[in-house]
């Protein structure tokens, strides 16, 4: 009986031994396809967002998809309405520059404002590497033409207030010239080269 017994349970061994080694290589091939899987994972997500039409130099951090034109459709509605206001703010200190000087000064107020505000907004778009550098630009030159506007604040009369009127259109023509060219940028797909 123990000649059986003892050739039984070296059988149960051998088929224990059988089956562990199966279990260890299908668990060894699986290990090993997730990790070529995993190491996949970026040429893949690059792919998907390449089909959907998506730029991955363009998507801010966290963000899944960013095409040009969901860029240029969110500058857009930045900058929109405080171009507006602007306009706006000017358009009063211009009607009342030469009669009402405390009518024009709070245009002027406002048009700070306004324009400190916007470059504070524009600081916060998530601007994509090409275009960051024009939109440091731009801020720089709402900046440049803010400051003047506050200096023509000072301004004790109509005649002081209006002697700041040219440095104060030269600096919103280089505003405008700059607005123009992030717009432009931010409606130019990447290159080849700028792709990550």
């Amino acid at each position: 009986m123990s000649e059986a017994y003892s050739s039984g349970a070296w059988q149960q061994v051998r088929t224990g031994g059988v089956i562990l080694a199966v279990v260890s290589v299908l668990a060894a091939v699986l290990v090993i396809a997730g990790l070529g899987y995993a190491f996949g994972t970026g040429q893949r997500h690059a792919a998907a967002l390449a089909a959907a039409g998506c730029e991955p130099n363009l998507s801010p951090s966290g963000l899944q998809c960013t095409t040009v034109r969901m860029l240029t459709r969110d500058y857009t509605r930045l900058t929109s309405p405080a171009l507006q206001q602007l306009k706006t703010d000017a358009a009063a200190y211009t009607a009342n520059q030469w009669r009402h000087f405390g009518a024009a000064k709070a245009a002027l107020r406002a048009e700070a404002t306004a324009a400190n505000a916007f470059a504070a907004s524009l600081a916060r778009f998530p601007f994509p590497p090409a275009a960051a550098p024009l939109a440091r630009a731009l801020i720089r030159a709402i900046q440049v033409r803010s400051v003047l506007t506050i200096l023509q604040l000072r301004s004790t009369s109509l005649v002081q207030l209006r002697s700041f009127n040219i440095r104060v259109r030269i600096a919103g023509a280089a505003v405008r010239a700059d607005l123009q060219r992030v717009s432009k940028a931010l409606e130019t797909r990447p290159t080849a080269t700028q792709e990550p």
